[in-house]
């Protein structure tokens, strides 16, 4: 991807030093947060055709709101969580974001 969207720790890390320059209380623990929180509502979008759904990295899962603040569904990590998945394999991590964001798509569309 980019700097913008990091696949892998090497981007992250690049990332992450940008932020921390330009905003001194970025913390690593809340980049990373962003980082997955955003890939899986780009992959999301993408499957809805549109942002109709909000997914939010809360505690180990993904949460899924939809219209009206209603759960949708939760989505589990591959392993222990969403940080230790993307800091193991985030190559892995985001086909895994992707396939469960066309899943909630389909789903819930």
């Amino acid at each position: 991807m980019s700097l913008d969207y990091p696949e892998n720790m090497h981007e992250f890390e690049d990332k992450f030093a940008i932020e921390k320059a330009r905003h001194p209380e970025t913390t690593r623990d809340g980049l990373m947060k962003q980082v997955i929180e955003d890939a899986f509502q780009g992959y999301l979008d993408e499957a809805e055709e549109g942002h109709y759904d909000t997914g939010k990295l809360v505690g180990k899962e993904i949460q899924v709101i939809g219209i009206g603040e209603k759960l949708l569904t939760t989505i589990q990590p591959i392993g222990e969580s969403f940080e230790a998945d993307f800091e193991k394999d985030g190559n892995q991590l985001m086909w895994y974001l992707e396939d469960q964001a066309d899943k909630v798509a389909r789903k819930f569309s």
